[in-house]
């Protein structure tokens, strides 16, 4: 027994109590780390890899143009037993009510009750922005005989009959609405102000802004409790079906997916726990080292997630998958450590020698495994993805804990009795496969050859090829009823399934922000009129030019506004109207009179609108709560789902001298299916480069470097193969499955190959570590299968995907490895 074992061994048995003592300290500064910095991260776009404009865009208009208290409420009824008019109606009036609504938007503004008079408001920052002879025009309406000459006319359209002139006179009594919101029409082409009925008229949309006092989860959870009682309060108020009620919005995203997470962590850890028990009992018949597996399994999750916390300032959803693959990779180490240990104490040693040797056998090949296993996980860190990262990095620390604790801590709990094993099935099998195998190794190593080869070919062959499937759905967790109400929405809003395009321009100041809008207006115009778009909705007509503001502005110096109103009472009283009607034309001559003195401050959309004015919904849509960040909405002519299609639109879209960013899910997708398929070649070879390295310093010979290099070959071959002929879907990040498998399935030839290679007879060496060696196989595809359990489709399909390259992985070694080497040996 070497040096380091047996005082390892020695320290574990005459030094419990201070093995201890030290692992309650270590503990207790673990669940304070948790306690003072572990935070969770629910927002899914940090799922998505930096570096891409189109990412890093969809984050700016995540975080500055959708609103985190805005919700959007979709009231579907596809029975048609549903008034649904008069369920809108009853739904507003209540939402209105809500304490918990600051203001909210179920109709065109101008429908609203206070709509004239905010349109008139909204009109005055419009009419400044005017070109100079534009705003001269409009100003000369408030000259006497011009507001004379227009009343007159009115007054003859009204009595003819013509309702518009009503509407006209009404919206518009000194005639500086309607030329002050003429550019609209050009930034608003045809009906692309997103309608709040659908087509069919079967959904009405309410969007509200709530006064929600943070974004976290507990604030988010909190407000959906406030939801989900207004939504029992409408039904039962209502006499009569009532329709579906469906939300969605940031809130009851982060609101389920932060319980979805919960489930997630319950679900995947127990499912993984309570199959790593089951093998580990069948294996061993013992409850005790399973107990003490388990322990020093938990240890390592507190010791990883501790170290996480410290490097990263929230962990990401996706790393709560964390805990059940470390479990089933984790016990790999123990149940290796324990087959040792039991095999030396049949063989009459007492329980510290027994440690010992089973630390001098079994500790090298751990040591390694845990290293090819920390590194594959670790290869995560080079996929530019945060979430993945920190998923790569909290299991790597873990794997490296389990190694070190299991080949110390393990020892300190599984007690110094032994009780001789008994013949189990298992075992059973083992001895006369091994039996077999030394009598007449080639017919199964043929066999297994042509199979694992034959699938490998099918996996390389242009047939079924795999696909990473371009769609946001991917990435979204399953059944989640803030994404169902969005793809509802969606669905009855657009039934061609056109998705916008976001095209986001920001500038150093005001003057540059508005040259840049321009110039762009009149290209996209370009592009609309000549059929290579299909819709475009810009904010053009709401960005300040500050040369035309000030210079129109100035031009109100000069005006006699006490003239003005009394030749305004003239000209109304001369007609017959009333004065008092028109009280709306003399609040606007004070807001003029206020704007001459104060100046261009005086006209900001926040000055001329109430808080709870619906137009802050149009204007929220377009504008940052960044200055000079401005964002306008493209309908391609198709869908753009390629990297060549999202260039090409790039390149015909952008305007020259104007740096604009366009992004949108399916066109940041388009982006990331190169990047997956990028990082799959990068990652793979990083791990195949890693492997071979750490075979020649382990081996230094060719044989068995070339014995475990084929057999994960072809274990990945069949991999893929299975993936092709069942059909399993890829998405962005489950493609990441293929570097961990190489990883991890390398581990078991490892262990075989090492242990094969210890002095004494090969069969006995063989029989000791086949048993271990399948045991932790399955443990660790039970880790990675209860990851099906998620609602995360990110981590079930990357869990799915590595439970099939480590079970092909075991295959390979005790059908293919282990008879090439038998067969080699005799």
């Amino acid at each position: 027994m070497s040096s380091p074992s047996r005082a390892i061994a020695h320290s574990i048995v005459h030094r419990r109590r201070a093995w201890l003592i030290s692992l309650a300290v270590v503990i207790v500064l673990a669940l304070t780390t948790m306690a003072l910095k572990l935070r969770f991260d629910t927002e899914i776009l940090n799922l998505l890899p930096s570096g891409f404009d189109t990412v890093e865009s969809l984050k700016v208009y995540s975080g500055q143009f959708s609103k985190n208290r805005e919700l959007t409420f979709g009231l579907l009824d596809e029975t048609g037993k549903v008034d649904l008019e008069a369920f809108a109606e009853h739904f507003s009036t209540m939402l209105g009510k809500e304490p918990w609504v600051t203001r909210f938007l179920d109709r065109s503004p101008m429908e609203k009750a206070n709509g004239m008079e905010e349109v008139q408001a909204l009109a005055l920052p419009l009419l400044f922005n005017l070109p100079g002879d534009e705003f001269d025009s409009a100003l000369a309406q408030l000259q006497p005989a011009a507001m004379a000459t227009r009343f007159q006319q009115q007054r003859q359209a009204i009595e003819s009959g013509s309702p518009r002139a009503e509407i006209q006179l009404t919206l518009d009594p000194l005639g500086l609405v309607i030329p002050a919101m003429k550019p609209l029409a050009s930034s608003f082409s045809m009906e692309k102000a997103q309608p709040l009925v659908s087509a069919d008229g079967t959904m009405h949309l309410a969007m509200v802004l709530t006064n929600q006092p943070g974004d976290g989860p507990f604030e988010c959870r909190e407000l959906m409790k406030k939801v989900n009682d207004f939504h029992q309060r409408v039904i039962r108020s209502w006499d009569g079906p009532a329709p579906q009620i469906v939300v969605t919005g940031r809130t009851p995203y982060v609101a389920q997916m932060s319980k979805g997470m919960e489930r997630d962590i319950i679900s995947t850890v127990l499912g993984s726990i309570l199959l790593v028990a089951a093998i580990f009992y069948y294996g061993f018949r013992r409850v005790r080292p399973l107990i003490a597996i388990i322990h020093v399994l938990f240890l390592c999750c507190i010791l990883a997630i501790a170290l996480g916390s410290l490097c990263f300032p929230a962990l990401n959803g996706i790393t709560v998958g964390f805990c059940s693959i470390l479990i089933g990779l984790g016990v790999d180490f123990g149940m290796l450590l324990y087959g040792a240990y039991q095999n030396s104490r049949e063989l009459g040693t007492t329980h510290e020698e027994a440690i010992g040797t089973a630390i001098e056998r079994i500790g090298r090949g751990i040591l390694f495994g845990a290293a090819t296993t920390g590194a594959g996980f670790g290869a995560l860190l080079l996929s530019g993805c945060e979430g993945f990262a920190q998923l790569g990095l909290l299991i790597m620390f873990g794997i490296l804990l389990a190694a070190g604790l299991m080949m110390t801590v393990f020892f300190l709990f599984i007690g110094s009795a032994h009780r001789p094993v008994r013949s189990d099935l298992l075992t059973v099998g083992l001895d006369r496969y091994l039996g077999s195998l030394f009598r007449s190794p080639q017919p199964v190593g043929w066999y297994c050859l042509v199979l694992l080869l034959g699938l490998t070919i099918f996996a390389v062959l242009p047939i079924a090829t795999l696909k990473i499937e371009p769609n946001p759905q991917s990435l979204e967790p399953k059944n989640i009823p803030a994404g169902y109400a969005l793809r509802k929405i969606q669905e009855k809003m657009s039934p061609t399934g056109d998705e916008l395009v976001l095209g986001i321009i920001d500038a150093p100041d005001a003057k540059e922000f508005h040259r840049r809008w321009t110039a762009t207006e009149v290209h996209w115009q370009k592009l609309l009129a000549g059929g290579k778009i299909k819709s475009v909705t810009t904010p053009t007509a709401f960005v300040s030019s500050p040369d035309n503001v000030r210079i129109n502005t100035a031009k109100l110096v000069g005006l006699d506004f006490q003239s003005i109103r009394s030749s305004l009472t003239q000209a109304l009283e001369k007609e017959g109207f009333s004065p008092e009607a028109f009280a709306r034309g003399f609040r606007t001559l004070d807001q003029l009179q206020n704007i001459a003195k104060v100046g261009p401050a005086a006209l900001s959309y926040q000055e001329m609108l109430p808080p709870n004015s619906s137009w802050w919904f149009v204007l929220d849509k377009f504008f940052g709560s960044k200055k000079n960040l401005a964002c306008a909405y493209l309908t391609p002519l198709h869908k753009i789902s390629t990297p060549a299609e999202k260039a090409a639109f790039l390149e015909l879209v952008t305007p020259p001298g104007v740096p604009v960013h366009l992004t949108g899910w399916t066109f940041t997708l388009a982006d990331l299916i190169t990047w997956a398929q990028s990082k799959l070649v990068i990652l793979t070879s990083t791990m195949l480069i890693f492997n071979i390295l750490l075979l020649i310093f382990l081996f230094h010979r060719f044989r068995p470097i070339f014995l475990l290099m084929v057999t994960i070959t072809l274990s990945i071959g069949a991999m893929v193969a299975t993936v092709k002929m069942a059909g399993l879907p890829l998405n962005l990040f489950n493609i990441l499955a293929f570097p961990l498998v190489l990883g991890v399935g390398v581990d078991y030839g490892i262990y075989v190959l090492l242990a094969a290679r210890q002095a004494g007879d090969a069969q006995t060496l063989l029989k000791g570590i086949l048993k271990p060696v399948l045991l932790s196989a399955l443990t660790s595809i039970a880790g990675f299968g209860s990851l099906g359990f998620a609602e995360n489709p990110s981590l079930s399909g990357l869990g799915l995907l590595c439970a099939i390259g480590v079970g092909w992985s075991l295959f390979a070694t005790l059908f293919f490895l282990v008879p090439a080497y038998v067969w080699k040996r005799n």
